[in-house]
């Protein structure tokens, strides 16, 4: 459910910052093992980083109720799930410099890179949030309504995805 790439010059005990990709996205696999998936992380590692995925609730081949845990907030628990397992990973891996750590994502994941950075500025020092959902309003409908609901009667949902404000 989580993974680390290391640099391939790795020495144990060596101290190294550490860059944490996100998707977070209901429906979504981020931990696989492919060459695909994983050739831009290993460029990453190669610079001098551990680079960590974690799958947290909302994605799939958990059972139901990990599944649909995110279902009407895609803010909470998405977040929290990633901030824990970076902890948990920390405790694991010595080698892990967690005053330095980073976050990027893309398309859902950078929505959940900004929200990370913005919510938990003591445990990410730095943010890259590629293509981000900034109003769940204005993304796919059908993905969107699949999980937050309908508007206008999903308000309640909508406001607790973001850091701002729910538009009418």
């Amino acid at each position: 459910w989580a993974t680390i790439i290391r640099p391939t010059s790795f020495k144990p005990g060596q101290k190294l910052p550490v860059v944490l990709q996100v998707y977070g996205g209901p429906g979504h696999q981020e931990v696989l093992y492919t060459l695909r998936e994983n050739l831009l992380n290993q460029w990453l590692a190669d610079q001098g980083y551990l680079v960590v995925k974690v799958d947290g609730r909302g994605s799939p081949h958990r059972g139901r109720e990990w599944e649909r845990a995110i279902k009407f907030d895609f803010a909470t628990l998405a977040a929290d799930d990633q901030v824990s397992a970076l902890k948990a990973f920390g405790k694991e891996v010595p080698e892990a410099d967690l005053t330095r750590v980073g976050v990027f994502g893309w398309s859902f994941g950078g929505y959940l890179s900004a929200l990370l950075a913005m919510r938990h500025g003591d445990v990410f020092k730095s943010a890259v949030s590629g293509a981000p959902v900034v109003d769940w309003l204005d993304y796919d409908t059908h993905y969107t309504e699949r999980f937050l609901g309908v508007p206008p009667a999903a308000a309640r949902a909508r406001s607790r995805t973001g850091p701002g404000p729910a538009r009418r």
